[in-house]
């Protein structure tokens, strides 16, 4: 008895699926076809998009623009490839008895508004870390021009803990260089993510 109403209960069950497919599949179509209708109902009517034309006096200028925007020269690399890692052998180290060593002889390699942004930061140690000293400076550039530039730098560095251990890591910096009264000058700093590693 049971076998029968199991087998009863199925086919019951795949009819009813297959009745809905079917209904399903019908009333699609039923939307397809009114879909259809309202388009063939409303007029078509073609969108006019204004063209913008340029006149002569426009193109001229942007010729001249273009002219005019050259590519730093190798003289302009080399001399920023020298005062950003001047400037993070000043930065960079840190030493917990005097932890604003650096301000005074940064200097000559920042802006006005960088110099005041020191000033008013006060640099501390970790709970561990005494002693920062810079082993070497990696530069790579990220967008280059005339008056601004932004280059990525890659630190590395040794740290001297409490108990006189040492360790090495790399600090991650993204730096903006601008020209000013004829120099490059820091113009501002941060520590780079991950994501600006790209």
């Amino acid at each position: 008895m049971k076998e029968r109403v199991m087998k009863w209960l199925g086919t019951m069950i795949a009819l009813g699926m297959i009745a809905l497919l079917i209904g399903s599949i019908i009333e699609g179509n039923r939307i397809e076809q009114e879909k259809a209708a309202e388009e063939k109902q409303q007029p078509v009517t073609e969108e006019k998009q204004s063209v913008r034309k340029y006149s002569p006096n426009e193109e001229a200028e942007a010729e001249k623009y273009a002219e005019e925007v050259t590519a730093p020269t190798e003289e302009t690399q080399t001399e920023i490839q020298k005062v950003i890692p001047e400037f993070l052998k000043l930065y960079v180290p840190f030493n917990i008895e005097n932890p604003d060593e650096f301000l005074k002889k940064s200097l000559p390699y920042v802006t006005g508004n960088l110099y005041k942004a020191f000033e008013q930061e006060k640099r501390r140690g970790t709970l561990t870390i005494v002693k920062t000293k810079v082993l070497s400076v990696e530069l790579e550039p990220q967008k280059e021009g005339l008056e601004e530039q932004w280059w990525n730098a890659d630190i590395e560095v040794e740290h001297t803990d409490q108990d006189g251990q040492t360790s090495t890591s790399t600090l991650a910096y993204i730096i903006k260089v601008n020209m000013i009264d004829g120099k490059w000058k820091i113009d501002d700093l941060a520590v780079r993510s991950r994501a600006w590693n790209s």
